[in-house]
């Protein structure tokens, strides 16, 4: 590429000089491919323009799997690398929606869809061991306001430490139905639980144990949740705006990695 000074007659008999731009095949072919086409992000596959974003930006679309995307993003959602464990760290060590906002520089709706979609993905572990030791407790929180009380239930692995499943809801015995039902198909030493009269009826008397002795594994848990999850924290006035977005929390702490 050379730049050229080019001398030119005017009518007047003087003349005018221009700057002229040589650029030879090589270069144009080169400034063709980097302006004109694009590497998608996701396929590595070839992107053509279509169209501009509300603030100018070029915008591209790939040819193979139809992705949108821009050479260069502004927003600081999309230059977090390795954003996903990221956000898991910082939602389990006690950060709330606009925590994490303010500590991203994201807004809080990018924050609430990062949110339920991560935890969308992720499902409940299958475990197939037997003969193992089970403890169930309850939390107690709140939905919107204090006057809607809702309860987490859940099964604690005390052998292999892990958190079996959960259920969000009402104390009832069709909800604890549902998670004692799965520990005692696994053919369980022992269930642990507190003195919740419902229990009683549904599990067999020979495995089932009632006392602080049998649920210290899962009330010791209780503690954790209380302090790494905002929405579980006491005394506090951050609680949850719908069930969806608690058992997302839930999610993403027993099995976010």
């Amino acid at each position: 590429m050379k730049i050229k000074l080019k001398k030119v007659a005017a009518g007047d008999g003087g003349y005018f000089y221009f700057n002229v731009l040589q650029l030879n095949f090589g270069d144009f072919l080169k400034a063709s491919v980097s302006d004109y086409q694009m590497e998608c992000k996701h396929c590595s596959s070839a992107c053509i323009k279509v169209g501009k974003q509300a603030n100018g930006n070029q915008k591209y679309r790939c040819k193979s799997c139809f992705k949108y995307q821009q050479k260069r993003y502004r927003y600081n959602a999309c230059l977090i690398q390795d954003r996903r464990s990221y956000f898991i760290k910082l939602h389990n060590e006690g950060n709330g929606i606009r925590g994490l906002s303010r500590i991203l520089n994201i807004s809080c709706n990018t924050v609430m869809k990062w949110k339920i979609n991560y935890a969308t993905d992720i499902s409940s572990p299958v475990y197939h061991a037997h003969n193992h030791t089970y403890e169930i407790d309850e939390l107690c929180s709140y939905i919107k306001h204090k006057r809607s009380q809702i309860w987490v239930m859940y099964i604690f692995d005390t052998t292999l430490k892990k958190v079996v499943d959960f259920k969000v809801g009402s104390r009832t015995k069709e909800n604890l139905k549902t998670l004692i039902d799965q520990v005692l198909n696994k053919s369980p030493k022992r269930i642990g639980t507190d003195g919740l009269s419902s229990y009683r009826t549904l599990i067999p008397s020979e495995l089932h144990k009632v006392g602080l002795r049998y649920t210290r594994h899962i009330e010791r848990n209780n503690l954790n949740l209380r302090i790494h999850l905002k929405y579980l924290a006491r005394k506090t006035i951050c609680y949850s705006k719908s069930t969806k977005m608690l058992e997302a929390s839930l999610k993403l702490y027993f099995w976010g990695g």
